[in-house]
């Protein structure tokens, strides 16, 4: 049965939630600190902690740090049970590296679904980590495997995950997967991300260097970039400063990526402009949140902008009715949209059509009184002339 770590410093609520625990089938450890609960981590190595936030000596959120700081139990699934239900301790919880969050009172039904997804997710990357030796890149530049080797069997798993194993095409609803241009002058280390992020459903580009990248940038939309930020030439810091200085290029959201540890650095990109920072080695959920979460923003950023762009159309499309040159065609974009937007403008565009066809009446009646009064005024005398009067008979 799975082992689960407890980390609760209230003695009553640690030995009801043991007991329940147990119950369900699970073999707990427990931990009364965070303290404790890093070291037994470490010593006991869990399936899965269970970590409450408000701790002595150091809190649930620095303990899941160190936790998964540590290259020897970053992959231990932590879950946060807590009574901070604020939307900024979740927050701090996830950045931290935790994979769920339940508050307190507990809902049982919904933890222990949380815990099985959980270590669903553990059990399907440690399968993943133990099918080729992938994840045994060492990021930090020290001795490891023949680069050429582990590059031929991630691009290998990579080809697969990203085209041999195509759905029943009756089975799927067609979605265009996003576009994500990976830099990275590491050639294992990219192709190692790119196919994590191939089998999140992503279709990815590979640049080698930060002057492929920019011209890559130039002539593909992409929707994100993940970029690392020492290589050599054109380093991580000068895309992010060429691609944030172009109008065109701007709005694309860019992850920086870094083996170093430097509080500086991170700071530098985000003033910089870029939507996030990913310190190598990466945790895989970790990684796949982030990219989400730059995604969403990306998919709003765009709505936004179509939005204030449909809006433009109508104003634009208000004075051509005011100056007699509307277009029908100038609304097709905004009057597609199943928005309110939308209904705005293909009412407006029908009352436009109705005013136009009005406008033609009334010039159409306009010319035919007009010529009707022409034609009487060729027969009728005007003043001035002279009149000759045909001779009386003798």
């Amino acid at each position: 049965m799975p082992r689960l770590l407890l980390v609760e410093d209230e003695v009553v609520n640690r030995d009801l939630f043991r007991r329940r625990l147990e119950r369900k089938g699970y073999v707990v450890v427990t931990a009364e600190d965070g303290l404790r609960a890093v070291a037994l981590t470490r010593s006991e190595m869990p399936d899965l902690v269970l970590m409450d936030l408000g701790l002595p000596d150091i809190d649930g959120w620095e303990a899941t740090r160190r936790i998964k700081a540590d290259p020897a139990t970053a992959a231990v699934p932590v879950v946060v049970l807590s009574a901070h239900a604020t939307t900024d301790a979740r927050n701090k919880a996830f950045a931290a590296g935790c994979e769920e969050f339940e508050t307190k009172p507990v809902n049982w039904e919904a933890l222990f679904k949380k815990i099985e997804e959980a270590l669903a997710r553990a059990r399907e990357r440690a399968a993943a980590r133990a099918a080729p030796p992938a994840d045994e890149i060492d990021f930090g530049g020290t001795a490891g495997p023949d680069p050429m080797a582990v590059t031929a069997v991630l691009r290998k798993g990579q080809r697969t995950l990203a085209g041999d194993a195509r759905p029943d095409a009756g089975d799927v609803c067609v979605v265009q997967p996003k576009r994500i241009l990976v830099v990275e002058d590491n050639e294992p280390n990219r192709v190692l991300l790119c196919r994590r992020l191939n089998g999140r459903g992503f279709l990815t580009t590979e640049a080698a260097d930060g002057r492929r990248a920019l011209e890559l940038v130039a002539k593909t939309r992409f929707d994100l970039v993940l970029c690392d930020v020492m290589m050599p030439g054109v380093d991580g810091y000068e895309v992010l400063r060429a691609m944030k200085a172009d109008p065109d290029l701007r709005a694309i959201p860019v992850i920086m990526v870094s083996a170093r540890d430097d509080t500086a650095g991170v700071v530098q990109c985000i003033e910089m402009g870029a939507e996030d920072y990913l310190q190598k080695p990466y945790d895989p959920v970790l990684l796949h949140a982030r990219v989400n979460a730059c995604l969403d923003k990306r998919r709003l950023r765009d709505q936004e902008v179509a939005y204030l762009r449909g809006v433009a159309d109508l104003t634009r499309a208000a004075e051509h009715v005011e100056k007699g040159t509307f277009d029908p065609g100038l609304l097709a974009e905004v009057a597609a949209r199943g928005d309110a937007l939308g209904t705005l403008a293909r009412v407006f565009a029908k009352m436009a059509h109705e005013v136009q066809g009005r406008e033609r009446q009334l010039r159409a009646d306009v010319q035919k009184l007009a010529t009707a009064t022409g034609d009487r005024r060729e027969v009728a005398p005007k003043p001035g002339d002279t009149l000759i009067l045909p001779r009386p008979p003798k």
